[in-house]
């Protein structure tokens, strides 16, 4: 039945377009997922940001890189450059100013066939904390605002200082009282939002001196910021069904900048910048939200979902479009495209395609097809489908690798390590040699 089915989607599809006189084509409008990043100024928000795009402008140490419209490169490069450049006046870019918002749309890509594929969209908000906590001036729409973005977002960025934790734990009073002032700030909004959060530990390169080892230093950090009651009722909270993450981040890296007598973080001469987990934050949002919407799932969706996943590893190109269409109209498909929310309104069947290929685990190179029959239309969703597959290994393996690195940054349960799901939708199965494997 599932065969005819899928036969007479395809069918339908052939026909309007012979009616039309178009080729077969594929509806390849990439998703687009919301993330916002919070923190109070002077946090490193605009060092990280730039940091960030700078790494993965490239598809080095990758498969995928990041686009973004030419006024947002030429600003992100200024940065980046103010920032390493140890000769001339030794300032840091200007940072986000109270009630300030900055918006950039980030686009992954991927080079297959001799082309630059376009996986999805990234569109990335900033906001200072202040505009949170600070009392609006009359008619001002901007709070308001903020808490609609937070409330439709598919990741939160709390974005911690990591000089003032570095300062508390030193035992200087300003320390603390600025970490107490932005978790108040954070994580009331965080508490009540649904989606993954992601806490980031920026100049990380200053608190090396707290332990030599890098897993043994986040654990003091991770220690002291859950003896915060606040921080604390927040993990506790959500550690069963929402993906909570710790990372830590240097945007220029060990030996770049050092404190002085005053206080004040200043560059060292001639220092080279190597930016640390600057990739993870990014690489972190797709395969986050994946894993917790998964995990939202009740117990029959999530059986009809593995049953979906084990047809599309056996299925071809169009066969494999025609059943994710059928899937979708179905209750657990229906299901799956509710919990991505917003997400998934213009692009149903294309972010379920997305989390589908995701789940077949592997970087899909062992699948792919050379045949020379493939007809064009074929050839291309047969290029969507590996493309995908390998953007999205690809980000799940650097989270995966700092997770194996750095045990305490997962602050949440139910997730994925070593290709078996712990806690989540899957745990009576795991993806082998890229294929989903149950015992059937």
């Amino acid at each position: 039945m599932i065969v005819l089915a899928v036969f007479l989607v395809l069918l339908g599809r052939w026909l309007r377009e012979r009616r039309t006189g178009r080729p077969l084509t594929v509806d390849e409008k990439a998703p687009t997922f919301q993330v916002v990043a919070l923190g109070l100024q002077g946090s490193g928000k605009t060092l990280l940001l730039a940091s960030m795009y700078q790494r993965l402008k490239a598809p080095a140490g990758q498969c995928y890189y990041l686009t973004a419209s030419h006024d947002d490169v030429l600003l992100l490069n200024q940065w980046y450059a103010q920032m390493v450049d140890t000769a001339g006046s030794g300032d840091w870019p200007r940072g986000t100013a109270k009630g300030e918002t900055r918006q950039f749309t980030f686009t992954v890509k991927t080079p297959m066939a001799g082309t630059a594929l376009t996986i999805l969209h990234l569109k990335y908000l900033e906001y200072a904390g202040e505009l949170l906590t600070e009392i609006q001036d009359a008619g001002s729409t901007k709070q308001k605002e903020l808490f609609a973005q937070i409330d439709a977002a598919d990741a939160l960025i709390g974005v911690l200082d990591g000089h003032r934790i570095k300062q508390q734990i030193d035992g200087h009073p300003e320390g603390s009282t600025h970490l107490e002032r932005t978790l108040n700030a954070l994580l009331p909004v965080m508490i009540e939002a649904t989606a993954p959060i992601s806490f980031i530990i920026t100049k990380w390169d200053l608190l090396m001196d707290l332990h030599p080892d890098e897993s043994t230093r986040l654990s003091i950090v991770h220690n002291l910021l859950t003896s915060n009651d606040l921080f604390r009722s927040l993990v506790n909270l959500h550690s069963a069904n929402r993906v909570v993450r710790l990372i830590p981040v240097s945007a220029v890296g060990p030996g770049f900048a050092r404190i002085d007598s005053r206080g004040e973080i200043v560059k060292v001469s001639r220092a080279p910048a190597h930016p640390a987990n600057v990739d993870v934050p990014l690489s972190a949002v797709v395969p986050d939200m994946f894993d917790q919407v998964e995990n939202r799932l009740n117990q029959e969706a999530r059986l009809a979902l593995s049953a979906e996943v084990r047809r599309r590893s056996r299925q071809g190109a169009l066969e494999a479009l025609g059943s994710a269409s059928l899937f979708a109209g179905q209750m657990a498909g229906r299901a799956l495209l509710a919990a991505f929310g917003p997400s998934a309104v213009a692009v149903g069947e294309t972010m379920l395609g997305l989390f589908l290929d995701s789940r077949l685990g592997g970087s899909g190179d062992e699948g792919l097809r050379l045949d020379q029959e493939l007809s064009e239309a074929e050839r291309r969703v047969e290029n969507l489908r590996l493309a995908r597959r390998r953007v999205l290994y690809d980000m799940r393996r650097k989270v995966d690798m700092m997770e194996g690195r750095l045990p305490h940054s997962r602050l949440s349960d139910g997730h994925v390590t070593d290709g078996r799901f712990t806690g989540g939708p899957f745990s009576d199965g795991r993806f082998t040699d890229g294929r989903f494997s149950d015992g059937h």
